[in-house]
């Protein structure tokens, strides 16, 4: 177990920040659409002030629950479910030039997270009818401008505008070498787990609602999907899940740590989980924790969500991937590199950061064409109350 005296100081500025954070805007006003709940923007600063981010909502709601704020988590959701029914699509953000972009979809991951803790049925119910609307109806449609399902029943990711830049965008993964600059050519092992994983919660919450026509329709589209998955995306010899180029009908060649989403969600069988923590997961360890991938692209540019830097989102990935398959050692051990190097930079700017250098246990490193390393910032503050909450006493 992790003793939390070293990491007290870090919670304290958590427990002090997620009001500072807190944004009320009901009303439509600039740039940004209102939102009829209460809800945590990335950090204070100008460049995400009164943003609330699609994929961001899974990975802070993961410390909201944590930290008995119910209630905020539960309006992040309806908010995202608001803007669904408003506009037929959960935009990234909540501003109005991101319309034509969602974001890697964890609507039902954030669902399950507050019904383990709610249990409140009607709300369920009502979610759930969203999420069932927004697989089927943006993610699934194939008469979309934006058409993600392109091969074998396998998704990509696509703005309204079809271009690579603005789906490398919808993946949150602005900028990477993982897609060698043409994102709408590749098929994504993370988006295609996430929409496995919507599947199989959809399944999964419709049996608690006693609605098991659309349990049993959803558990049987969910394997459909994962035998694709494993078909398209898992190599065997090199032993991991790797993303789909549709144009030339291979496998990418890149190591990222979307090669670990099918641990996250539970569609890996043992053998390759097993596989994946001793040959793998050595590739992308480092003194902070995870790097986002095991190299730099072939130019040599390093892309913020290329190494060395790593993400809070992701780190918690890899560990409840581990967790999944009953690899608690390595989970904690990457819990407490990422936790002490947190700490350790804390102690010195009295920050948590967006990203990390987790080679070097700095600051993230940042490419001038994006925006500077932020403070702050509400999915760092929450990922760490998150893995305190899983290894210490």
């Amino acid at each position: 177990m992790i003793n939390i005296k070293p990491y007290l100081h870090c919670l304290q500025y958590i427990r002090h920040y997620w009001d500072k954070i807190t944004c009320y805007r009901p009303k439509d006003k600039q740039l940004h659409f209102g939102l009829p709940k209460r809800f945590v923007a990335p950090n204070a600063n100008i460049i995400f002030k009164n943003d609330q981010f699609y994929w961001d909502t899974y990975f802070i709601i993961l410390g909201l629950v944590t930290s008995k704020r119910i209630s905020l988590a539960k309006g992040m959701v309806e908010n995202l479910c608001y803007l669904f029914n408003r506009f037929g699509i959960i935009p990234m953000r909540n501003r109005y030039y991101n319309l034509g972009t969602s974001q890697i979809p964890f609507l039902t991951s954030m669902i399950v997270e507050i019904f383990k803790v709610d249990n409140n049925l009607p709300w369920l119910q009502k979610t759930c009818k969203v999420a069932e609307l927004e697989l089927k109806n943006y993610w699934m449609n194939k008469n979309l401008t934006e058409k993600h399902i392109v091969y074998k029943g396998l998704s990509r990711y696509c703005d309204h505008y079809i271009t690579h830049l603005g789906a490398e965008h919808e993946s949150g993964w602005d900028m990477t070498s993982r897609f060698n600059d043409r994102c709408l050519d590749y098929l994504p092992v993370d988006l295609n787990t996430c929409l496995y994983k919507y599947e199989a919660d959809l399944s999964r919450l419709y049996a608690k609602l006693k609605k098991y026509n659309k349990s049993n329709y959803y558990r049987k589209q969910a394997n459909k999907r994962k035998r694709n998955i494993l078909s398209l995306m898992w190599n065997d010899r090199k032993k991991f899940f790797f993303d789909y180029d549709k144009r030339i009908r291979q496998q990418s060649k890149f190591l990222s740590v979307a090669g670990f989403y099918p641990l996250w969600a539970k569609l890996a069988t043992l053998k390759q989980a097993h596989l994946i923590r001793d040959e793998i997961l050595p590739k992308f360890e480092y003194d902070g924790g995870i790097a986002n991938t095991q190299s730099k692209g072939l130019s040599g540019e390093i892309k913020q969500h290329d190494y060395p830097n790593g993400w809070p989102g992701q780190q918690w990935i890899v560990i409840k991937g581990l967790l999944n398959y009953g690899f608690k050692t390595d989970a904690e051990r990457i819990a407490k590199k990422w936790l002490d190097m947190n700490a350790k930079i804390f102690s010195r700017t009295f920050k948590l950061w967006e990203k990390y250098d987790v080679v070097n246990c700095a600051t993230g490193v940042y490419n001038p064409d994006r925006y500077v390393t932020q403070s702050g910032f509400a999915w760092t503050n929450a990922v760490f109350t998150r893995l305190i909450h899983e290894f210490s006493e």
